[in-house]
């Protein structure tokens, strides 16, 4: 009998231990929660703006160094504007296309849409959707001519075309020879592309040039340097010039050019001021190249999306300016140490 009631006495004990130690660490939880909340209210985490509009940006390429830099000045001059500007596709654990994001976006319902634009009928049926859904959408740098989209925001390709033509005439006339082989290397259903080599073409028409194309179908970086390095390692002897109508394929001529130790033989004309275009430009690797205003760019494409919800409709083009980078004035747009100190604390 004595064993069965120390037995309940333990059982209570213990019962009882329990209690006080749930209780105890319930009280240690609650004041924990109670801190953390008092700090996160005094952060002014919860403090937060809200837009009238919620735009999204859509890049043909995530490695291109033409669209970070224009979707940084998207958001700026959109929250300038009671705008947000998202990129989408970054950050998520899963890499869609860029048609698969068109369905995303209008999915979600977003306000407005700002796409690197092409010539596929998916494209434009893409575009035809979300307008069917009063998304109104706005391509940029390539267009999608033959879709709905409310306007164009990109180069005066015919004028840019007859300055790479004017580049490569002074090119071929520097090499003293008989007769100058050119390659221009273009993107897959760039229609801006297309329209630039069309005015390359008419340009160079009656010169000692024999002038040819190849289109690089690829879906990165990587991948477009080794489709790059499978069509240069056809020709017997490479092409005197090589001239890249994207920022992609002129940072991947530029390497291989360096690899095959052809600098000083075969000229690059390129495209867009990245870094490594402008170090080319600086040790005499690539001629020169054309840079966008990304900045005016984005201007244009918020612009756009503003007036067509404030008026109803817009101008369907908007063209933008282009600048001539060679080593006469690349030393003004290399960035130094002290440039990317500035930036740092600004940032």
């Amino acid at each position: 009998m004595r064993k069965k009631v120390n037995r309940n006495r333990l059982f209570l004990g213990i019962l009882s231990a329990s209690t006080i130690i749930l209780l105890a660490l319930t009280i240690v939880g609650l004041i924990t929660f109670y801190i953390q909340v008092n700090a996160y209210q005094a952060s002014g985490i919860d403090d937060y703006t809200t837009y009238s509009k919620l735009y999204v940006y859509i890049a043909d390429s995530p490695d291109s160094t033409v669209s970070d830099n224009l979707y940084q000045d998207l958001r700026e001059y959109g929250l300038q504007n009671d705008c947000y500007v998202e990129r989408l596709g970054d950050d998520l654990v899963t890499s869609y296309t860029k048609e698969e994001l068109m369905e995303i976006a209008i999915k979600s319902k977003v306000s407005g849409i700002i796409l690197e634009g092409d010539d596929s009928e998916e494209t434009a049926a893409l575009i035809a959707k979300a307008s069917d859904a009063g998304i109104p959408v706005v391509t940029v740098m390539s267009d999608a001519s033959n879709s709905v989209r409310c306007s164009f925001v990109g180069m005066n390709n015919y004028s840019a075309g007859t300055e790479y033509g004017n580049l490569v005439l002074e090119a071929a006339a520097d090499k003293g020879q008989d007769a100058v082989t050119t390659l221009v290397l273009m993107s897959s259903g760039d229609s801006n592309e297309t329209a630039l080599y069309m005015a390359i073409q008419e340009k160079l028409s009656g010169s000692n040039i024999e002038l040819s194309s190849a289109v690089i179908e690829s879906d990165s970086a990587f991948s477009a340097e080794e489709k790059i390095i499978d069509i240069l390692d056809e020709y017997d002897s490479m092409p005197d010039i090589l001239v890249c109508l994207s920022d992609i394929n002129t940072r991947c001529a530029y390497q291989y050019i360096v690899d095959k130790n052809c600098v000083g033989t075969t000229t690059i004309i390129g495209y867009y001021d990245s870094d490594t275009v402008l170090e080319g430009i600086d040790r005499g690797a690539i001629e020169a190249t054309f840079s966008v205003d990304t900045q005016q760019v984005a201007e244009y494409c918020v612009t756009a999306l503003n007036e067509y919800f404030e008026m109803g409709n817009v101008n369907g083009y908007f063209g933008t300016d282009y600048v001539l980078i060679n080593a006469d004035n690349v030393s003004d747009y290399i960035k130094t140490d002290t440039d990317t100190e500035a930036a740092d604390e600004t940032d």
